[in-house]
């Protein structure tokens, strides 16, 4: 019997998934267990470190390796590189392993040049970052801090190359594994070293997090027939392909992470600590929007790459919307919930000794300003990848550009001019969502010959009706009970007015989508009925095959 359970829980693992729902039910599955261990991980770094200086640092000494990360996987891999294997796998599978592994050693290359500089000039770095506010312990710590993180996203750059080649071929499972893991080494760096190193286990951990994350997905490259070779072939068609596209891609990955980069000085500005009530607040916001936004965007984007090639653009079309109101039916009451329940949200996650209750208001007000575009923040998701099936990069970096010009005006603005909190950065963050969204829609429709406005804006309207009742719902009981009832002091008593609230508001919610007769609502069906499993891989060609 155990045998057999072994074998069943192997076979589930090495299987693959074959629709968008399928696949997005596994990716958001994943995804929501990371972002718990992101939120566990930062309350021990709560607990450890408190609202303290040093926290501050490390936060800021995050954001070049990870700028770096994003800018070579989230630039590369996962927009632009899927779509171009495939096609080329379609025609050639030796061609196609033979341009994975020039991609791959060309993008390594190309890290240890530019870590290699920001190895050396580490300090100077820290010094920008900080707007000359630290001091030069603060800038020695900050420096040391950075560079052991360049080490660990070195193995995750080469990592999350094996993830796109897996989700290539439907594998979803494996490599939604492996970011957990990666999150659960960061956590196992912070309490096992942190008493030890202080602030240096945290980024010791993100070097044993790349290990875990590389090493559970090597086993199934097998299934898939790849292993790589040393070779650097400029003279590759994929390759000079996926260069043509990248430029734009990366400098749009660039361009949105330097909002971050930006927002995260700005935050030094009003104090140090407001960096760690910014960053905790959008870990928080990004919850849904990663749950549900990147999880249906990256399940979609195979689908959006075989279809793009169609010349009537009403399929495309078709998957584009019922995907975008898919997300946003599960999207939307979560902003609404972290907009009503933003207080108790943020002391139930992070509230310790360390994190005063001036640190939970200063975070929940960014919270609230943050979540009120979660839903725009998840369909830009969304919209970037039809745009990538097209292999049109171009449109959604001009876009970028201008939207993000926008955010770091208002933000000096806010914080310079008008003297506002950290609060500020997400309002101002929320306004340029709201209109990367509208632009980006209106150019995709221009593109696809345009969208029938009544299916496209019909079941928003209804969602949105449906999430206002539903803060409606969560908002009153939540304030009754806490007058009358509840000693919210006690965490026993937070926790339970927060989850009567939070049944109150899920009931309203599907009670009044069912009123507006909303047919996303078969989505929780459709996640676990429609969820179909197969042990034999499915090749980039067979997926053309494969329903929506």
């Amino acid at each position: 019997m155990v045998k057999s359970t072994l074998k069943n829980g192997t076979n589930f693992l090495f299987n693959t998934q074959n629709t968008i729902i399928s696949a997005a039910f596994i990716l958001a599955f994943a995804t929501g267990l990371n972002a718990v261990l992101g939120l566990v991980k930062n309350r021990l770094l709560t607990h450890y470190f408190g609202v303290s200086d040093q926290l501050g640092v490390f936060y800021t000494a995050d954001r070049i390796p990870s700028l770096i990360y994003s800018t070579l996987v989230v630039g590369a891999l996962s927009t632009v590189f899927i779509p171009v294997f495939n096609g080329h796998y379609k025609k050639s599978p030796s061609t196609a392993w033979h341009t994975a592994s020039s991609m791959i050693t060309a993008t390594l290359i190309f890290f240890l040049i530019l870590g290699g500089i920001i190895f050396a000039g580490a300090p100077l770095v820290m010094e920008i970052l900080s707007v000359g506010k630290f001091t030069p312990d603060q800038v020695t710590l900050g420096a040391n801090l950075m560079r052991i993180m360049l080490v660990g996203q070195f193995i995750l750059i080469f990592s999350s190359f094996l993830t796109s080649l897996l989700q290539s071929f439907k594998y979803f499972i494996i490599p939604a594994l492996a970011p957990i893991l990666y999150s659960f080494g960061m956590i196992l760096g912070t309490i096992l070293l942190s008493d030890r190193y202080g602030i240096y286990g945290p980024a010791i951990g993100v070097i044993i997090g790349a290990f875990f994350h590389m090493f559970i997905q090597i086993p199934l490259l097998k299934k898939i027939g790849y292993k790589y070779t040393l070779s650097l072939d400029f003279r590759d068609k994929g390759l000079r392909e996926i260069y043509k596209l990248v430029p734009p891609r990366i400098t749009s990955v660039i361009l949105a992470n330097t909002i971050a980069t930006v927002n995260n000085s700005f935050a030094i500005l009003v104090s140090t600590s407001s960096v760690i009530f910014l960053k905790f607040a959008n870990q928080l916001q990004f919850f849904p929007v990663s749950l549900f936004g990147l999880s249906i965007s990256a399940a979609a984007l195979p689908t959006f790459s075989l279809e793009s090639g169609d010349d009537d653009h009403e399929k495309f079309k078709k998957t584009f919307i019922t995907s975008l109101h898919q997300m946003l039916f599960l999207v939307m009451p979560a902003s609404v919930i972290l907009f009503v329940l933003r207080v108790p949200v943020v002391r139930l996650v992070y509230g310790s000794a360390n994190f005063p209750w001036e640190a939970t208001l200063q975070t929940a007000y960014a919270l609230g300003f943050f979540s009120i575009s979660i839903f725009a923040q998840s369909a830009i998701y969304l919209l970037n990848r039809a745009f990538f099936a097209f292999r049109d990069t171009t449109t959604p970096v001009k876009i970028s550009l201008v939207t993000i010009c926008i955010n770091i005006g208002l933000s000096l603005f806010f914080v310079n001019y008008l003297k506002w909190g950290v609060w500020s950065l997400a309002f101002s963050y929320s306004i340029t969502s709201f209109m990367d969204t509208i632009v980006l829609l209106y150019f995709l429709s221009k593109k696809l010959g345009g969208f029938d406005l009544e299916k496209l804006l019909g079941p928003f309207t209804k969602i949105s009706y449906a999430s206002v009742f539903m803060g409606i719902s969560l908002y009153l009981p939540l304030k009754l009970l806490d007058i009358t009832v509840f000693d919210t002091s006690r965490t026993i008593n937070l926790i339970l007015l927060t989850g009567i609230a939070c049944v109150a508001g899920g009931f309203s919610y599907l009670f009044f989508t069912k009123v507006f007769k909303v047919e996303e609502v078969q989505l929780l069906y459709k996640l676990l009925g429609k969820l179909q499993l197969r042990t034999k891989p499915v090749l980039p060609a067979e997926a053309e095959k494969n329903e929506v």
